[in-house]
């Protein structure tokens, strides 16, 4: 019963189910758009082209407000300025809060840290989906859709897997490092760490 319960929250998480009326309308693609990377760029050009990003993506006010990064909220997570940190859904239950980390050198953004919690429902699961497409346009904005898909798929996060622990992985792809971390906890799913770094 736990290998099944395991299963279907990690089935949860990367379905690719569409929406329904009954669930918020997140879209789970990102097609062709016009927008600039943010890996290589400073941390205001990184927050404004993440949401000109999400502004192309959806019209729908209640997908910007959740998907959007309020540049007032964003936070120095130490003194020496290393790391900004942005929590999306605030408002909601914590549960189902999602943090980015960016790591930032001499006011460049040089890698992104990003926290997924596990949650079986199926907007968290789209949710999860298209931060996770958000996060791989970011880094690499000459990807096209099928691009950004493939790197989920090379990822293994399409994958059936037995254990959570097999759920990790890495890519490097046009001088952009990808890497898939899962956060176990006796044995149960709790969440994915999501990085993207500029490789050396």
């Amino acid at each position: 019963m736990k290998k099944t319960f395991i299963l279907s929250i990690i089935f949860l998480l990367i379905s690719l189910c569409s929406t329904s009326s009954e669930v918020e309308n997140v879209p789970t693609t990102v097609s062709a758009i016009d927008f600039q990377k943010g890996l290589a760029k400073n941390t205001s050009d990184y927050v404004s082209n993440w949401n000109r990003l999400v502004s192309e993506i959806s019209n729908d006010q209640e997908t910007l407000n959740f998907f959007s990064i309020n540049p007032e909220e964003v936070k120095w997570n130490s003194p020496q300025q290393e790391f900004l940190y942005y929590q999306f859904g605030n408002s909601e239950n914590s549960l189902t809060s999602f943090a980015i980390n960016l790591i930032v050198y001499e006011d460049i953004v040089t890698g992104v840290e990003f926290f997924s919690p596990v949650v079986s429902n199926d907007i968290a699961s789209q949710r999860t989906k298209l931060f996770f497409l958000i996060l791989i346009a970011m880094a690499d904005d000459t990807l096209d859709k099928e691009g950004r898909e493939s790197v989920l798929s090379k990822l293994g996060l399409y994958d059936d897997i037995s254990t959570p622990e097999q759920l990790g992985s890495s890519l490097t792809l046009n001088g952009v490092q990808y890497v898939v971390e899962p956060l176990v906890d006796k044995g149960l799913l709790i969440g994915i760490n999501f990085y993207t770094n500029i490789s050396d």
